[in-house]
């Protein structure tokens, strides 16, 4: 009986500490991010980045000259909660201050949108011609951008690749009569080991879907929610057939739905 009383008395002083610790301290967390797309907001004494959610003061960049406004990056940093200021960007109310930034920049490009099937399947016989093995969408909203994890097969996700996001202006024969898009891969600069921004997803790359927006808009207005959300298919190539012709994957998620209206603090 005298243990489990000490053992008691042990714990309750364990708990009287943590309990005091609270009381003293009531500072927020530090939080760890990683995978985190942003968009560099300003550059020079006083570095900007915005993720879809926060506005990060990033000491780390004040002397980088390689970076510009509009870059678009692949980010792991830490942030203190605590270190918050008052901004006066209309956008945003607070700015907080990030240590330990590391990145890497993300390629991007336009979607497209031909006008008719004949321009659309030119397209699907291009030079991206380049397998993918995995696709995975990211569910940030940063503006317009799609950010996209793409793995390739041997190992060529060392390589660097472009990308291509490609509309079928025709709707598909399929149980949710959304509009379909297709996703094609290009290797290039064969001798760069560098490679494109990576996860543990594969290769990351951006997509502005801005065009997209407004075609759906003015092309299928009786399914725009009224909240913002669309409703779409994604496919990407996995290879050719023993016909020759090339096979696409659909995204196991189709259709997927995106609301372009949320909005940024």
């Amino acid at each position: 009986m005298k243990k489990v009383l000490q053992i008691f008395g042990v714990l309750f002083i364990l708990l009287f500490q943590l309990t005091s610790c609270l009381d003293d301290d009531n500072r927020k967390p530090i939080v760890y991010f990683y995978d985190e797309p942003v968009v560099v907001s300003a550059t020079g004494g006083h570095p900007l980045v915005r993720s879809e959610s926060y506005l990060f003061y990033v000491p780390g960049l004040a002397d980088n000259t390689s970076l510009k406004e509009g870059d678009l990056l692949w980010t792991s940093f830490i942030v203190d909660w605590d270190g918050e200021t008052s901004t006066d960007l209309p956008s945003y109310t607070k700015q907080y201050t990030v240590g330990n930034f590391r990145y890497q920049t993300v390629d991007s490009a336009k979607v497209i949108i031909p006008e008719t099937n004949e321009a659309f399947n030119s397209y699907l016989s291009d030079d991206y011609s380049a397998s993918i093995e995995l696709s995975v969408l990211y569910k940030y909203t940063i503006d317009s951008l799609w950010f996209f994890g793409f793995k390739h097969q041997n190992q060529s996700n060392q390589l660097r690749h472009t990308y291509e996001l490609i509309l079928n202006p025709e709707i598909e024969n399929s149980n949710n009569n959304y509009p379909t898009l297709y996703i094609r891969s290009k290797q290039i600069n064969a001798n760069e080991t560098s490679g494109n921004a990576h996860s543990h997803d594969g290769n990351i790359f951006a997509f502005d879907v801005a065009d997209f927006l407004k075609y759906y808009k003015e092309n299928h207005a009786e399914m725009l929610a009224s909240d913002g959300q669309i409703g779409f298919n994604l496919k990407y190539k996995t290879g050719v057939n023993e016909d020759g012709n090339d096979t696409y994957r659909e995204f196991m998620s189709n259709p997927i739905s995106w609301n372009f209206n949320v909005k940024r603090p």
